[in-house]
């Protein structure tokens, strides 16, 4: 995957591109952590999918190397438009993936422009499954629980309890990978990198977005309901991957999402949690792979 830039709004906006050119485009989407980028998130599976698919993973403005250049950015509404225009301008027509917060994006542009979707790829994505107000499922060691969040949605996510450092990063990273020894000294240097060059936006945005129930509640809602209430609305085929032990929405929760969209299939892993394409990158490359080759045939009639 070559590092490249582009010019979306006038900013220099920072993705990662490689595979075959003339394959089926897949574009992915990270999710909302302070340290999440295109690299990180999508750099282990992109090697898998790259042998027959063109794979493109932005980072979403005000996150990896792209920035922010005002708080305008810092809701989810405008994050889509601007990964809207990201497309316009590399005149992208693809198979929109989305991890967590990248789950609602990639649903809103699919939503705001379906022209340029074929289809879309959702991976652990609470945004995409459930709301605030619904029960989150809470993992305390073995132990699963139903519980409201203790704190506001995007402050929760955003922050590190402080500024940025390796082992509040490694405690994040453990959280969300089951497969403790994928946590490197490689990887947790690049996130300590991308976390601290993006600190003071997250923090921004965590207060812009996030600082009361109702303000984290209004920056999910997509014309004025949850994303997951639009998904009869979709046109396009839909594949879930999920993880059996996702610290977020479980996939029994995830299947309202599911029987509300016309053509659909999910794929639940085991031994993985949030960030599932990480922990199982060569499998779930070969997941999407096999549902972006059924999409191209239907497609083309065959």
């Amino acid at each position: 995957m070559e590092s490249r830039y582009v010019d979306v709004d006038g900013i220099d906006t920072h993705y990662i591109e490689g595979g075959d050119p003339t394959g089926e485009t897949v574009l992915l989407i990270h999710g909302g952590l302070a340290t999440s980028c295109a690299e990180i998130n999508y750099e282990p599976t992109a090697r898998y999918l790259a042998g027959d698919l063109h794979v493109v993973a932005v980072d979403v403005v005000g996150f990896g190397r792209t920035p922010c250049p005002s708080p305008d950015y810092h809701f989810m509404a405008a994050q889509g438009d601007f990964l809207v225009r990201f497309m316009e301008e590399l005149d992208l027509v693809a198979h929109v993936g989305g991890n967590s917060l990248g789950g609602w994006l990639a649903n809103y542009i699919a939503h705001e422009a379906p022209e340029r979707v074929k289809s879309l790829i959702v991976i652990n994505s609470l945004g995409a499954a459930a709301g605030p107000d619904d029960p989150y499922v809470v993992w305390d060691g073995d132990r699963r629980e139903h519980r409201p969040p203790r704190r506001p949605f995007a402050i929760s996510k955003w922050l590190f309890g402080g500024e940025p450092s390796r082992e509040a990063i490694r405690r994040k990273f453990e959280k969300n990978f089951e497969n403790k020894s994928l946590i490197t000294d490689e990887l947790l240097d690049l996130a300590l990198e991308i976390a601290v060059r993006n600190v003071e936006t997250a923090t921004a945005r965590a207060k812009s977005t996030g600082s009361s129930e109702d303000d984290s509640r209004n920056n999910q809602m997509y014309r004025g309901k949850f994303m997951w209430e639009w998904a009869r609305e979709l046109r396009v085929p839909v594949l879930m991957t999920w993880s059996r032990e996702n610290p977020g929405t479980s996939p029994g929760e995830a299947m309202r999402y599911f029987n509300d969209i016309d053509d659909a299939r999910m794929h639940v892993f085991t031994g993985a949690r949030h960030h599932v394409m990480i922990e199982h990158p060569e499998e779930w490359a070969s997941v999407v792979r096999s549902f972006v080759s059924d999409v191209s045939r239907s497609a083309g009639g065959e």
